[in-house]
Order: structure tokens, then sequence, then C-alpha cells
């Protein structure tokens, strides 16, 4: 019997007076053209947070200090399993920026109740969780 290998990969959800922000991709050869969350693969020796903070600073030049799980979301992938830790972070006045202009084009900060158009399809499912405190964290599996 084969061991399952699952990829690490967590997300902030920054949010803002009602709004969230979402980086396009570009250039990766993986969902280019869709709306997602700042985040990437868990580095080894890193815990999650830290993991969080890393991509953040990287993708839109923040480093999250407020960091709360909003949800773990299980998903397939070609030669595996993966498990996604989205955190939601508050902006606090702080502006991001487009960092890696390699890998995304756009950064933007989007009303919840109006994402852009195509967004990952999993961050619809956290817009409740988002807006209610009493729906975390949320354990969402897609096959």
């Amino acid at each position: 019997m084969q061991r399952a290998r699952f990829a690490v990969v967590v997300h902030v959800a920054l949010v803002d007076a009602g709004r969230l922000v979402l980086l396009r991709r570009a250039n990766t050869g993986f969902m280019d053209g869709y709306f997602a969350l700042p985040g990437g693969h868990q580095e080894r020796g890193e815990t999650l947070r830290q993991a969080a903070q890393r991509e953040c600073r990287e993708e839109v030049g923040l480093q999250p200090v407020e960091l709360e799980l909003l949800a773990v979301l299980t998903y397939p992938s070609a030669r595996s399993r993966g498990l996604n830790f989205v955190f939601t972070a508050p902006l606090n006045g702080s502006e991001p920026r487009l960092c890696e202009p390699e890998h995304f084009d756009v950064c933007g900060s989007f009303a919840l109740t109006d994402l852009p158009v195509p967004t990952v399809d999993w961050v619809a499912d956290l817009i409740e969780p988002l807006t209610d405190c009493r729906q975390r964290p949320v354990f969402l599996e897609y096959e």
C-alpha cells in the first residue's frame, strides 16, 4: 500500500471593510487568469503561520500579524492530494501591492459581494465564514 502524499499550501484572506485582496495569476502555467488569495507552498522548517506571513510579504508586500485560521480544504491534484490552510487577517489600513509581477498581473481589493470573474472556485465558499465569525474554522473537502 502506497502512502498518500500531501502538498501543504497556505493562503491568506486579507480583509477590510467588506473587501478582499486578490491577485490574478499570470505566466505560471497553472490557473493563469484566475483571481486567487495570496499564498503558496509551506517550506521545510516553517510553521503554517510563518509560511502565510512569508507568502503575503513576497506577493503583496505585507506581513500580517493577526492571523486566524479560517478554513482547511482538501483537494485532488494530478499527482496526489493536498491540504490548503486558509487564514484571515485584517489589513489594518495597509495597502497591498503587486510584488511578484512574474506570477501575477493584478493586485486589488474587491467587494466580498462582487468578486471578479474568474475567481478560484473555493474562494466563494469562504465568503460566509469571512463575514460571520461563528462559522470558523471551516473544513471543506473537494473531490
